[in-house]
């Protein structure tokens, strides 16, 4: 059965961290997502983003999207099935609201990993690290930006709290273990 390993959590907690360790260990590739904002220079079409014209945006069947600014981002059906075409287990980062409509959709298929930290102070060292703008950190670990896991979702959620890397990268091999059995 095809599986998709569903990340989200707080910004700092590690999610991107964990995706790429799943990519690069397992080659569980991240599902990518879309945009309709132009493509920065580090960045590659279909490696980074499926960069989309507003029309092409459009036509896509989204689990979620959302609009920042005057650009639209989100997850689809399509870009999922094309990443189950080549690989049975694959990841997708999102924020709650996204999670919940990937478990209203596909609930027996989703493994819903949350990540967080044990603190916000463990999470604003991170962001501060990272090199995050001071005054957006505040914003982020305060109201919807913290995503937090809302109660409706507990009974799906596997909570990792990883704040020691080495510990977390053993959950994570414990879990692929069981999502490949």
């Amino acid at each position: 059965m095809q599986k998709l390993i569903l990340i989200a959590g707080p910004s700092g907690a590690g999610k991107t961290t964990i995706s790429e360790y799943l990519a690069n260990t397992f080659a569980i590739p991240r599902v990518l997502t879309h945009t309709t904002r132009p493509m920065r220079p580090e960045e590659r079409s279909k490696e980074s983003y499926h960069f989309e014209s507003d029309a092409s945006f459009k036509k896509l069947h989204f689990f979620e999207h959302v609009k920042y600014g005057s650009y639209q981002y989100g997850s689809s059906k399509e870009a999922l099935d094309q990443a189950w075409q080549d690989h049975d287990l694959v990841s997708l980062i999102v924020d709650i609201k996204g999670a919940q409509s990937y478990l209203a959709k596909l609930e027996k298929q989703v493994y819903f990993l949350y990540v967080t930290a044990s603190s916000k102070k463990m999470l604003a060292e991170r962001l501060i690290k990272r090199g995050d703008d001071p005054n957006k950190i505040k914003e982020r670990l305060t109201g919807s930006e913290l995503n937090v896991l809302p109660p409706t979702l507990q009974k799906y959620a596997h909570i990792l709290v990883n704040d020691d890397w080495n510990q977390t990268k053993r959950q994570l091999d414990n879990i692929v273990k069981e999502l490949s059995k």
